[in-house]
């Protein structure tokens, strides 16, 4: 990939702006991190309930609190907090080396959190109850899944059933590399965190400020809702919704027809592996509305190359019918209604559930990262020092087109319940906000409080929860 650094102008989103002012800001990172702490005694002292029993989905406590957690706790914080400091030794030096640093030392701090759960990675890759998708791949060829995907998905267990088959083509592309469930596992969660580097080329390329896009990067690696679920499937989806905003961004930037035509075949993955980000249509247009708005595309370009992005996404789905026989809008379609009917069947009421959700949902972003929203989204609003008018600057949209999103996801009620798990996409990119105001306040004391209050609330949920229970 192309040094982004010499593609854009440098616009630091946390150069001095001071409607909000720096001790205003400084006092909203301690209140996040303060109700970041009453949140994690109540998981510590299993007061809190995740889900809702009254609408018949929650996650049960199996484990105390422990001093081991809180020693893995303090040994994670330690390094993570240590390459934070040592970032100053490599300020100097490529930033690809500064990200390569960090997704390598963050595998590492992820095992060390994981190891606290009472089932191993390998049991719960290989399990058909929790990822029936590895289950699948050893009984049937990927050539009959996607030939006969809707009559032989009748046979799968049930989160293979309720799927579409990407997330089992990813497992059968993966199987070349190793057949072990372990090593698979940890594949998995590999892919997952690329998609952090994704979210550093999308925000650099928004904003203009690697100070900005790194502290996103570092907060993705350790998004709550992520970390609960390593090394489930669904943890791999950011890295598909995230290469169709990085395209999407690029093609706004540069109007190349190149990057018009990879978003439409990447839509298509996207669909194929996991239909209900499609709710990030809102966020895209958004992104869009800027672009226009900034006059960085034209309506003409965006019109014309707007059909590249339709006729790509045409001929991968024509590719895929002709070549394997696989229908994507028939299985779209059978899914979706399943869904509905899954939903009447477990007793899961629609309007108990909009409420629910959210709180679920929020929890699996992050205390911190929730509350600094709000405020990302008033620093954006009331900042006095930006050329751009209000509803362009690059933190204005994002936070707008996340709410947006987050509001219709919700409203249309085919996830009622296990929204930790099945909203995880969303969750990693509700990290931006939090790191635009730890790169407005230029310091890293503020990125070590959100960072080290959220690896807290990972060794807690992570030791003491059952949110994946091997079957």
């Amino acid at each position: 990939m192309p040094d982004i650094s010499r593609a854009i102008p440098r616009v630091e989103a946390s150069s001095v702006g001071h409607t909000i002012s720096h001790r205003l800001l400084w006092m909203s990172v301690s209140l996040a991190s303060v109700l970041a702490l009453i949140i994690c005694y109540d998981v510590g002292t299993e007061r809190l309930v995740v889900g809702s029993e009254e609408g018949g989905w929650s996650y049960r406590y199996l484990q105390p609190f422990r001093l081991s957690t809180f020693a893995v706790f303090l040994l994670a914080s330690l390094v993570s907090v240590g390459l934070l400091k040592a970032e100053d030794g490599v300020a100097g030096r490529s930033e690809w080396r500064r990200i390569l640093l960090w997704i390598v030392i963050g595998l590492g701090v992820q095992a060390l959190l994981r190891s606290l759960t009472p089932f191993s990675f390998e049991r719960i890759f290989a399990s058909a109850g929790a990822n029936s998708f590895y289950e699948v791949t050893r009984h049937y060829f990927a050539g009959t899944v996607l030939a006969d995907f809707d009559r032989v998905r009748a046979y799968f267990p049930l989160h293979a059933q309720s799927n579409m088959p990407g997330k089992l083509m990813l497992v059968y592309l993966l199987r070349y590399i190793s057949r072990r469930p372990d090593v698979l596992a940890w594949l998995v969660v590999i892919l997952s965190n690329l998609g952090g580097v994704l979210l550093y080329v999308f925000v650099r390329d928004l904003s203009g400020d690697g100070r900005f896009a790194l502290a996103s990067l570092v907060l993705y690696l350790f998004v709550p809702a992520k970390l609960y679920f390593f090394p489930l499937l669904n943890t791999a989806t950011p890295f598909f919704v995230l290469l169709c905003a990085c395209l999407l961004q690029r093609w706004l930037m540069t109007g190349r027809p190149l990057y018009a035509g990879a978003l439409g075949v990447s839509l298509y993955v996207l669909v194929f592996y996991e239909p209900l980000p499609l709710v990030m249509g809102l966020f895209f247009a958004a992104l869009v509305a800027r672009a226009l708005q900034r006059k960085d595309i034209g309506w003409r370009t965006l019109l014309v190359q707007s059909s590249l992005v339709v006729f790509a996404f045409l001929v991968a789905y024509a590719a895929m019918y002709v070549l394997f026989g696989f229908d994507l809008m028939s299985a779209f379609r059978q899914i979706s209604v399943e869904a509905i009917q899954f939903n009447a069947a477990a007793g899961r009421p629609y309007g108990i559930w909009i409420r629910e959700n959210v709180p679920e949902f929020l929890f699996g972003v992050g205390v911190c990262q929730v509350v600094l929203v709000a405020v990302a989204l008033a620093d954006g609003l009331l900042r006095r020092d930006s050329s751009e008018s209000r509803l362009t600057r690059p933190i204005v949209v994002i936070c707008l087109g996340l709410l947006a999103v987050l509001a219709a996801t919700d409203l249309i009620g085919v996830n009622r319940g296990e929204v930790i798990r099945l909203w995880i996409f969303l969750a990693c990119l509700f990290q931006i906000p939090a790191a635009y105001v730890c790169a407005r306040l230029k310091s890293r004391v503020a990125l070590a409080l959100v960072l080290v209050t959220t690896l807290l609330q990972d060794a807690l949920g992570t030791a003491m929860i059952g949110f994946i229970l091997p079957g």
